[in-house]
């Protein structure tokens, strides 16, 4: 995607004073009713000169997103296709065992949605557990897999 050229207008005090930096970024995020402290050195986001303000742009809240995923210890998108695939599932297939849309399942692979924990407890169940599998549905159970962190 492209992006217009710096300097930008700042959306908060209106001025055309907003250019790429690279700061240390803290941030408490809210989810099923914990907060994860998530911190970032050196995330590069575009901030406004003259009243501070950080512009949070996709591959800022992608940065953001992704170590949300490891303070909450949450699977990340990668970690689920590949948990489906090794069971040779497509996202349909896995929605209907685990009892959710397709279009849920196509979130969490492609990071568009971060699952709630007690999800990510049964996505991991029903990946780790062939007994889960079987419970849910999938017959015959087929053996344990094995999730690696990219």
């Amino acid at each position: 995607m492209k992006t217009k050229p710096f300097p930008w207008k700042c959306a908060g005090c209106r001025e055309k004073t907003v250019y790429p930096a690279i700061v240390d970024y803290a941030t408490t995020i809210e989810q099923d009713g914990r907060s994860y402290e998530v911190r970032i050195p050196n995330l590069e986001v575009p901030r406004c000169q003259n009243c501070g303000k950080l512009v949070m742009v996709e591959s800022a809240n992608r940065e953001v997103t992704e170590a949300f995923r490891r303070a909450a210890c949450l699977l990340t998108p990668s970690e689920i296709r590949q948990g489906r695939e090794a069971l040779r599932l497509t996202q349909n297939e896995l929605a209907n065992h685990l009892r959710v849309a397709e279009a849920t399942v196509c979130r969490w692979e492609s990071g568009g949605q971060i699952q709630q924990r007690s999800m990510d407890m049964l996505l991991r169940m029903f990946f780790d557990v062939p007994q889960a599998r079987q419970y849910l549905g999938m017959t015959p159970a087929t053996p344990a897999i094995t999730i690696t962190s990219q």
